[in-house]
């Protein structure tokens, strides 16, 4: 059962206004305890937002390493409505972390009390211990809270070896949020502690460990520019948030990821006297200089190399903390969300296997430190799902090892790295890397040789993902306008005959042959929706071609007329709101953020037109002088699209 926090068992404390209405200093009382919380009403009074707020911190817990982020639920009140979003005071996670015991409190230079022990470092800031006895006690600090350019002064007392970095939990932190497309890393939302550990030398030293909060506007271009992005990102495009070798290579220093807050970029139309701004030159340096730092290196691809691991059952059981499966409206957005993170994982996989110095650190992982990245992957999933996942996960690992050592050729492109490694995902994969179309790597291949070259020790239709067929993969870069190649040249002509009438099979039209009442149909369209190898555009065709598949297999149903009449409906919402299992078919594909804003997630769409038309013409050729007016205003013809194959009912892919 998905937890969440009971309004009536909330004392709330004074309230600020950030944007939305926050009470940072409410405390949640039940039978056993009293904790502290920050509660957040519902923002600009849409549940929705809360929902999605939960959702990513549930998922930044999942890419982050364990209890770097607080944990947060929905606030429902006595009739079961979410009125807001509730997180646990970050202390608590850093209780679970640490324990408790002897803690670091950093402040400009103070006169300590006889009783407290303290360091002072660089003439300006003293380092008083604290012993915690509980967890609320436990001295935390957020980078807003000091003078600018305050990373630097740290950044120089561990490059002088007085302090130490936790540089596992730094990494973490910058890589989940640039992994999960984070566009309010501010000051505020970035913190610390410091602890004691034994150093390599033997000798105890402070130790900086950071974490994160706050994280309801991660999944900024995939998701929330739909819904709620700043006005100066409304000049954004479609690759504002692109995955690119040299950003990975120079990380955390940002060349073309536009992420509005982030510690290498200076942000000119923000507030000048905003303390949450990275401004401070000497800062962005630092950070800058930490990602030339071998040990961030390594932790860094340690970080992205787990964000691609993590299997799709564990990224949707996480969304599940607020997004309820058994209700049709939440389960069509945990669909969304969960489509929108599959797709960045595979833009960073593309990217990264392009990176020799991570494909070597891919090779040489030690057994230890698999198992460990295996173990904190797998944190708190049950036994019966445990096994299967830990085995998914290790092959995963042994397909990626033996990529490295065996298939990637210098000069890769992500485009050629996609093909290779089955993960393909057509529109989405040529939208971002379709720069590399006639690309050549050093063999002198480019990605349509290596389609051709899998696509040779291939059975046709042998592939149920689309993501992996050679032979869609070939179709599809050829509709796009890329050069034939020689290789592709050299083929035969029924070879070539073939990839040209090619089509995918799946098994989403079978099921919808066999679909008899609404009810069925509409559950194999939300197995459309919920398919993730499937691009969105993709689901879309996919969606007509069931469509008509259930046309021709069910014309004979003695309530053939009603269903059609109740998709109608289903899919406009006429009397009622659209059902959310066909919300996928109105979900707009805008490239242009400030279209995002003005249209939102959903809208008029040609699919839509493309289903509306298929519908009436059947009801006009069932009582035609009833439905001629309907069916002028819905069969647009679509050119975008081809929707199905006339005579094998199989869908015919263009992206």
């Amino acid at each position: 059962m998905v937890f969440f926090y009971d309004y009536n068992k909330i004392t709330l404390g004074e309230s600020s206004h950030t944007g939305h209405i926050v009470y940072k200093h409410a405390r949640y009382r039940d039978e056993n305890d009293s904790l502290r919380i920050i509660f957040k009403r519902n923002k600009y009074n849409d549940p929705r937002f809360s929902h999605f707020e939960a959702g990513f911190t549930a998922l930044a817990s999942r890419f982050l390493r364990p209890n770097l982020t607080p944990k947060q639920f929905l606030v429902k009140n006595n009739r079961q409505q979410v009125v807001g979003v509730a997180s646990e005071h970050v202390v608590y996670a850093i209780a679970r972390r640490e324990g408790l015991g002897n803690f670091v409190e950093i402040r400009k230079n103070v006169r300590p009390s006889p009783a407290e022990s303290s360091r002072r470092y660089n003439g300006k800031y003293t380092f008083i211990s604290r012993k915690v006895t509980k967890a609320e006690g436990i001295p935390i600090a957020f980078f807003n809270q000091y003078p600018p350019g305050f990373f630097g002064v740290l950044w120089r007392l561990r490059q002088e070896k007085k302090i130490d970095f936790d540089m596992n939990s730094l990494a973490s932190v910058l890589t989940s949020a640039y992994s999960l497309e984070e566009d309010d890393f501010h000051k505020g939302n970035f913190g610390f502690y410091i602890v004691k550990r034994m150093g390599a030398d033997g000798e105890q030293k402070l130790t900086v460990v950071f974490f994160k909060i706050d994280n309801d506007l991660m999944m900024a271009d995939s998701v929330m520019s739909r819904c709620s992005s700043r006005i100066v990102n409304w000049r954004h495009g479609e690759h504002a948030f692109e995955v690119t070798k040299r950003d990975l290579i120079a990380f955390p220093r940002l060349f073309d990821s536009q992420n509005y807050y982030w510690p290498t970029s200076s942000r000119f139309l923000a507030n000048p006297i905003d303390n949450k701004v990275y401004s401070s030159a000497e800062e962005i340096r630092a950070f800058i200089e930490l990602g030339e730092d071998f040990q961030f290196q390594q932790a860094k691809w340690r970080e992205f190399y787990k964000h691609i691991l993590i299997p799709q059952s564990i990224i949707k059981q996480a969304l599940k903390q607020s997004f309820d499966k058994e209700n049709a409206q939440d389960r069509a957005q945990l669909a969304l969300v969960t489509h929108a993170v599959i797709s960045r994982q595979a833009k960073l996989r593309a990217v990264l296997f392009t990176i020799p110095e991570f494909r070597e650190f891919v090779q040489t992982l030690s057994a230890g430190d698999i198992a460990a990245m295996q173990e904190e992957i797998l944190d708190g999933i049950d036994e019966p799902k445990h096994e299967s996942l830990l085995s998914e996960i290790s092959a995963n690992m042994d397909r990626y090892k033996s990529l490295c050592e065996t298939e990637v050729v210098s000069g890769d492109t992500p485009l050629h790295i996609a093909i290779r490694l089955g993960d393909y995902r057509f529109h989405e994969t040529w939208q971002s890397f379709s720069q590399f179309a006639e690309a050549a790597n050093d063999r002198g291949e480019k990605p349509l040789d290596v389609a051709v070259a899998k696509m040779k020790r291939t059975v046709p239709h042998s592939y149920r993902d689309a993501r992996q067929d050679p032979y869609l993969i070939i179709r599809s870069l050829l509709e796009q306008g890329v050069e034939k190649t020689d290789s592709y040249r050299l083929l035969n002509k029924p070879k070539k005959e073939q990839i040209k009438s090619y089509s995918f099979k799946t098994i989403h039209i079978n099921k919808a042959a066999v679909a008899n009442s609404t009810t069925k149909l509409l559950k194999v369209m939300r197995g459309v929706s919920e398919d993730h190898s499937l691009s969105l555009k993709m689901k879309k065709e996919i969606s007509l071609v069931c469509l008509k598949k259930f046309i021709d297999t069910q014309r004979n149903n003695p309530q053939y007329e009603q269903i059609l009449l109740e998709m109608k409906e289903a899919l406009n919402g006429y009397k009622n709101p659209p059902a959310p299992e066909l919300q996928f078919i109105r979900q707009l594909r805008s490239h242009l953020w400030i279209i995002r804003k003005i249209r939102g997630f959903l809208g008029g769409t040609a699919t839509q037109v493309a289903f509306n038309g298929l519908i009436n013409d059947e009801l006009n050729r069932l009582h035609p002088s009833c439905f001629s007016c309907f069916s002028f205003f819905f069969s647009k013809p679509n050119h975008d699209l081809v929707l199905y194959n006339p005579e094998s009912h199989d869908l015919s892919i263009r992206v």
